[in-house]
């Protein structure tokens, strides 16, 4: 990332944010393939929002601002604020895996994820894809969905009437 792209993304992040919080920091970090700009603020719901909807809308706007700017680079950032989805990715690598496994594989039941966005929906399904025994699938208005993890006929189910509900936004 050249220090011209760099330095377009903090200010078209920071001319966003700091409508809401002029006191807030931006930490920038490389994670792999991706770089990520986290936003330090004594008020993260205000930069969040519902179920980190407004972060989302923050790393959209700030990508099409320096995209607009530097149409041919096409370099990955991730907006973050107060490591909100760097938790959530944790959570979605590492308690929805056991999850799966305890409840649907062992058990049987099968599980219903609240809370969770298109992408993220879209990470479990892709990452669960790959343990026999499950199925994925998305159920409900776009503005409720939801995600079934459910066992296959393989694995043997007790059905619906034991299903588990868990809220992404509590684990």
């Amino acid at each position: 990332m050249t220090t011209e792209f760099r330095e377009s993304i903090l200010k078209s992040i920071n001319l966003i944010i700091n409508i809401v919080d002029e006191s807030a920091k931006i930490e920038v970090g490389k994670e792999a393939d991706q770089w990520r700009f986290n936003i330090i603020t004594s008020k993260p719901e205000d930069l969040i929002g519902k179920d980190g909807e407004l972060v989302r809308s923050i790393q959209h706007v700030a990508r099409v601002l320096v995209h607009k700017i530097f149409p041919e680079d096409r370099t990955h950032f991730l907006v973050d604020v107060n490591g909100y989805r760097q938790k959530r990715e944790h959570t979605i690598n590492n308690k929805i895996p056991e999850i799966a496994q305890k409840e649907v594989l062992n058990i049987g039941n099968t599980v219903i994820l609240i809370g969770l966005s298109g992408y993220e929906r879209l990470q479990v399904h892709n990452y669960l894809s790959e343990i026999k025994g499950l199925s994925t699938t998305s159920v409900g208005p776009e503005d409720n969905r939801k995600l079934l993890i459910m066992p296959t006929s393989e694995t043997g189910s007790i059905g619906m009437d034991n299903a588990k509900i868990i809220d992404i936004n509590r684990l």
